[in-house]
């Protein structure tokens, strides 16, 4: 056994559902996959614009390293004019959330059709350049 457990712990995948960007999430987010989940969100959020979906469907366990995450990753895509909404059902997600409130932060939809639905049918936000006049 290699001893790197990190990478079994946690899968990112990106794909394309319905035009819309979707970042899959499954397994553990803790401090041992924080770091590999960390890289891949940001990167998902440079390479996006608009709206698009982060998918915690698959998320078995979600601690408060992980929840400081998203609150960090929604801060750096509001600095680029990105929107994403989550996809939280399970109890391994929405109990934490829930817990600490960030479902006032978060859109959060129950399965990954009407968040698709919700971000497509959304105006699509300026980037913050666009509002600065440069």
């Amino acid at each position: 056994m290699s001893g790197d457990g990190a990478s079994a712990a946690v899968a990112v995948e990106v794909v394309t559902v319905d035009g819309v960007s979707v970042l899959r999430v499954a397994g553990e987010v803790d401090t041992s996959t924080v770091g590999e989940v960390r890289r891949a969100l940001l990167a998902w959020v440079d390479g996006g614009s608009g709206g698009m979906v982060l998918d915690l469907g698959g998320v078995t366990y979600l601690p408060s390293v992980g929840l400081a995450l998203l609150v960090e990753a929604a801060g750096y895509a509001d600095r680029r004019g990105v929107r994403f909404v989550l996809v939280a059902a399970g109890r391994a997600v929405l109990r934490p959330i829930r817990a600490t409130r960030l479902e006032e932060v978060f859109a959060v939809y129950p399965d990954l059709g009407e968040a698709v639905a919700a971000v497509r049918d959304a105006p699509v936000p300026l980037p913050p350049e666009a509002l600065g006049g440069g």
